[in-house]
């Protein structure tokens, strides 16, 4: 059982030790976008440090469990620095269905707010779909973007 108080939650400038860990773990279930976000937060691709952007981990313990990035939404041109983009959402399996998710992304809503008008994301698998619509993001069809949520 997650006890949910038990979870920390950080807001992180550099990668943690422990992403390789998690980047085997995902690796398995055939993702490879925290490899990505490896090799982009490398290269200096993206930090998640400009305006409104951050990485944040989750910790059951000393165990990282989670991660997520938070950026400036590169597929708006429109107005660039009123729309977050969530990126590279990842649960280890074991921690899922357990309200890890549910933890983190309101966490993140909860920061975006200061920064963003909207959210938007792009998914291509079934369970995340789900977990968004669960979390009151809407479907849409734009360019990159198959969910979003409008803060009122």
């Amino acid at each position: 059982m997650v006890r949910l108080d038990k979870l920390r939650i950080e807001k992180v400038l550099d990668l943690p030790v422990q992403l390789d860990a998690l980047i085997e773990s995902s690796k398995i279930e055939g993702f490879r976008f925290l490899e990505r976000l490896k090799y982009d937060f490398q290269n200096g691709e993206n930090c998640f440090n400009q305006f409104g952007e951050a990485l944040f981990t989750v910790y059951e313990q000393n165990r990282l469990i989670a991660i997520c990035g938070l950026n400036q939404n590169p597929y708006d041109d429109y107005d660039v620095n009123k729309v977050g983009r969530i990126r590279r959402f990842y649960i280890h399996p074991l921690y899922r269905r357990k309200g890890v998710g549910h933890h983190l992304l309101s966490y993140i809503e909860r920061y975006a707010r200061a920064y963003f008008n909207e959210l938007q994301l792009f998914t291509d698998t079934e369970n995340a779909a789900n977990f968004y619509q669960m979390m009151r993001y809407e479907k849409v069809a734009l360019p990159h973007t198959n969910f979003r949520k409008i803060f009122m």
